[in-house]
This record gives structure tokens, sequence and C-alpha cells, in this order.
């Protein structure tokens, strides 16, 4: 009896020693708030009924619940940084940085090798119509002028007319060298971890993420996104650049960082916000790690970071004759501040980049729970955070990056945007994000194959958004191409001069980019460019008298 009454004994003490172990492990109560979360969400995505307009505020407040959760931890004091001592077998093989930057390309390469054969859509009928000409009466003036005195792009036009001289009408072609860009930005980001002296898993998963990220679908798919792309490519690297200056104090990365600033800026003029980040870097990096400088020598280095954007703009509003951009009424939208694009910069445009599916399309409950099941993998990932001071730099850092990369188009983001109609915005943006999750995921996974695993979880859930909105852009594009070869077949040889007037054409569908803009050079791309042809739509408010009126038959 004594030896059986032991046996109970010590097995009832190995079963209380093993829920012991379950309760007291670190990812025991975040795990549980998220499922609960995960509950809770999924019980009202059902409740809505698919409806866009419900599911995009219901996931504006989980990207809310998950900032705010961050925000509040960052507050709490910060635990004491564990320092060990460097054990070479463990250190990073170069190996090892080789796999993750290779990993991370293949992922971004699977993510949108769809696009390929994916037609024109809007604007791009009209910049590639615009290609067509001359390098002097096409590119030159972009350099002189700006496009037509409101943006100056000018290398991005020169990466469009490229792409015309090489390609033509060959659309796989573009998609291409828009899918190589995304590539560009991915190697950036995945370089610029490791100039920080991250892990190289943290280098992998923040390279990974931002590969398969959904916000990021109309940027690489959508040709006339080429602008966002090129700077957040030229931003990327000259943030690069900066964080080996300040790591090596090498003069030459300094320079670089500064060209690269100028070439993005001279891309598209959301890249003024990279000098902002080349400050962080100075001031929020440890500086141990970093070669020593003196006062005199450091306030040059803050002079260089601040005169360069400077003289930029300083340019810009010369040639442009004012700051440029989109107007409501006399006054630069950019510069028009009402307390909508406050809550557009803090809530809006983070939440469309922490959850960016196309909610207009998403009808179908899977897809509706892969996202709750996002959500709920990032809430555990801001619950489970437990910050030293480097991660606490880090993570401070990703944020700004994050709200700050939508300041340039805060006037986007007053309305809600289901359909992520202008996320292209938020490329950039996108990065300092993917950096963000992925020293979260450090500070919750210390084991390595346990971090290596999640990251990978991760990187599953985005792709399969990334996939959705890839699904949309298919159905949309074919639609598109669908119904100018059809009115083509009902107008196969327009008179000489003839104006058509089309009513009913939708400005986007689904949240991607219909003809909002471009119609007349998609119809003229029909009929092998013909310039003599004119189309007006209903939204003009008038119809010449010669006009052939036509009437839109598609897709809502």
């Amino acid at each position: 009896m004594s030896g059986e009454g032991g046996a109970v004994s010590s097995s009832s003490y190995r079963g209380r020693s093993f829920l012991g172990k379950i309760l007291s492990h670190p990812l025991f109560y975040p795990v549980c708030g998220s499922l609960t979360f995960f509950l809770i969400l999924a019980s009202w995505a059902r409740r809505t009924g698919g409806d866009p307009n419900c599911l995009f505020n219901l996931f504006q407040t989980a990207a809310v619940i998950f900032f705010g959760a961050l925000l509040f931890r960052l507050l709490l004091r910060p635990g004491q940084e564990i320092v060990e001592a460097a054990d070479k077998s463990k250190l990073p093989t170069e190996s090892s940085f080789r796999f993750g930057i290779w990993t991370a390309l293949a992922a971004g390469v699977l993510s949108y090798v769809r696009t390929l054969p994916l037609s024109f859509l809007c604007d791009d009928y009209a910049h590639l119509e615009g290609s067509r000409h001359s390098f002097v009466v096409a590119i030159v003036p972009q350099f002189t002028k700006g496009q037509g005195g409101v943006f100056y792009r000018p290398l991005a036009f020169v990466s469009l007319f490229l792409d015309y001289r090489l390609w033509r009408s060959w659309v796989p072609g573009y998609h291409l060298t828009s899918i190589l860009l995304h590539l560009a930005c991915v190697a950036g980001l995945f370089y610029l971890c490791k100039q920080l002296e991250l892990k190289s898993r943290v280098c992998f998963a923040a390279a990974l993420l931002f590969a398969v990220m959904p916000v990021n679908v109309q940027t690489v798919t959508w040709m006339a996104a080429r602008f966002d792309q090129m700077a957040a490519a030229f931003g990327i690297w000259s943030l690069a650049s900066a964080a080996r200056f300040h790591r090596t104090r090498n003069i030459i990365s300094y320079w670089g960082a500064l060209v690269l600033f100028v070439l993005a800026v001279m891309s598209k003029e959301n890249a003024y916000v990279v000098p902002a980040l080349w400050l962080c870097l100075e001031f929020f990096s440890r500086r141990d790690r970093t070669a020593a400088a003196s006062k005199g020598q450091r306030f040059a280095i803050i002079a260089g970071y601040l005169a360069a954007p400077a003289m930029m703009l300083l340019f810009r509003l010369l040639l442009l004759r004012g700051i440029g951009g989109y107007r409501t009424g006399d006054e630069p939208m950019a510069l028009h501040l009402p307390a909508a694009s406050l809550f557009g910069l803090l809530l809006r445009a983070p939440g469309e980049m922490l959850f960016g599916w196309d909610w207009l399309a998403a009808r179908s409950q899977l897809w509706i729970l892969v996202a709750v099941l996002t959500a709920a993998v990032f809430l555990m990932l801001a619950l489970r955070m437990k910050t030293g001071p480097t991660s606490r730099r880090l993570i401070l850092f990703a944020l700004i990056w994050v709200f700050v990369a939508a300041a340039p188009a805060h006037f986007y983001f007053w309305s809600p945007d289901p359909g992520l109609f202008v996320s292209r915005t938020l490329y950039f943006g996108a990065m300092g994000l993917a950096l963000l999750i992925a020293v979260l995921l450090d500070e919750a996974m210390p084991s390595a194959r346990m971090y290596r695993a999640w990251a990978v979880f991760v990187g599953i859930l985005l792709f399969a958004g990334t996939e959705f909105n890839v699904s949309v852009w298919q159905r949309v594009a074919g639609d598109a191409t669908d119904w100018l070869a059809e009115l083509k077949r009902e107008q196969p040889s327009p008179p000489p001069g003839v104006t058509y007037y089309i009513k009913g054409v939708p400005d986007q569908v689904l949240g991607v980019p219909y003809f909002a803009a471009g119609l007349e050079s998609a119809v003229r791309s029909q009929y092998s460019w013909r310039d003599d042809i004119h189309v007006v739509t209903d939204r003009s408010g008038s119809i010449p008298d010669d006009a052939l009126v036509l009437k839109y038959v598609g897709p809502k």
C-alpha cells in the first residue's frame, strides 16, 4: 500500500509539476490572451457578414489595440539587458546571412510571380503613351519643369522611359522591373538590419515579412506606382548607408547616403522623411558600438543631414514656384492639416500597413479568419514584449519610421480606405513595420529555432494576404482587358478626329485603380496609339457636339 501510495503521490507530483511548467511558461498568458482576442474578433467578423466598412473599422480597432499595447509597454521601466559572453560557435556566420537574404528574396519572387501577365490599368496607359516620345520631349521637361509644374519626379519617368525602350508593349517586362525593384528594397532592409548589428535571424525575419506584406501589392503590381517604389528603393539604401557610416564612420558611406537621398527625392517627394530617420540613427543607436566622433565631427555630420534635404527642398520650391503637389483650393494639400490628418497618420495609415487586406473583396470567411489569426499573433507579440535598452531604441526607431513615413501623403488618410486605393504611399513605412515585428519576435522568442518557426508562420499568414490581394488585381485587370477588347470590336475603325463620350466608367473596382485616369490613352492603345482619338467621360460634365456616346458595360 505504501508503495502504491508513493507511486500515486509521485505521479501526482509530476502532474502538478508539468502543469506548473505550463502555467509558468512565459508564452502562456500572451497566447491565452491572443486566443481570446482571436475568438472575439472572429465572432465580430462573422457578424459583419463581410461588410467592407465594418471589417475595415474592425481591423483598424485591432491595430489601435496593437500599437496602444506596444506604446504602453514602452512606457514601463525597461528590463535589465543581459549581455552574454561571446561564444564564437554561436556567432552568426556569413552563410547564415546569405541563407536569410536568399530566402527572403525567394519569398518576394514567389509572392509576385503571378503579376507578370497582368495587363495595364488606369494611369499605366498614360505613362506608356508619354514614354513613346523622344527623350527630349518625354524626359527633359521632367528635369527642367517638373510634371505639369506640380510634381518633381524625373528619375521615375526615366525608369518608365527605359522600360518602354526595353519592353515596348510586352506587359510582363514592366512587371519584371517592378519585382526587381521590390527585391532591391527587400535586400536594402536586410542590409540595414545587418548594419544595425542585429542578429542574423532578425535580419532574415524583417526582410521576409516585408517581402510578403499584403499592403505592398498595389505598389509592386501597379506600374503607375513606380514613383513610390523607386523612392523607397533609393531611400532604404540611403538609410542603410547612413547606418553603415554610423557604425564605421566610413566617409564614403556618408556621401553615399546623401547621394541616394537625392536620387530618392528625385523619384518622389515621399523620400523627404529619410533625413528624419538619419537623425534617429545618430541619437537612438548605442554609442559604444560606433566609432568615436568629436563634438565638432558630430555637428558636421548632423549639419550635412539637414543641409541635403534643405537644398533639395529649396530647389523644388524654385522650380515649381511653391511646394507643389495636389491642392485644395489655393492651398497645397500637404500643408493643409485638419484634425483628420492627425487621425489618419496615427490610426488609419498604421492600421492599413498592419492589416493590408483589400476589404472590399474579402467576402470569404476563410480570408477573414486568416486576417483575424494574424491580428491575434501580433497582439501576442505586443503583450509578450520585454524590452531592454537596445530593443527599446530599436522599437522606438521602427515606430517613428512607421508613423513618419506616411506624413507626406497625410491627406490620403483623412477618410477610410477599405480597398487600399492609396496604399502605395505606405510602401516605405511598411519596411519600418517589418523591422518592428522582427524585433518583437526576437523579444518574445529567445530560442533561435522557435524564433524562425514563428517568423515563417507569420510570413505564411502575410503571404496568404498578399496572394488574396494579387488575385483581386488579376480579376480586375482581366475585366479591364476584356472591356477594351469589346470596345474595339464595337468600334473597329474609328473615323479621324473622333471623340468618344463614355458614360459610367468607374474610378476603381474592388479597390483596384480602374480608369480614374488614363482612359483616353487606354483607348488609343487599342488603335496603334492614334492621337486623333479623344475620350471624354461623364465626370467631365460636358458633351462635345461631335461626340460619339458609348455606355460602359463592365464590373462596378
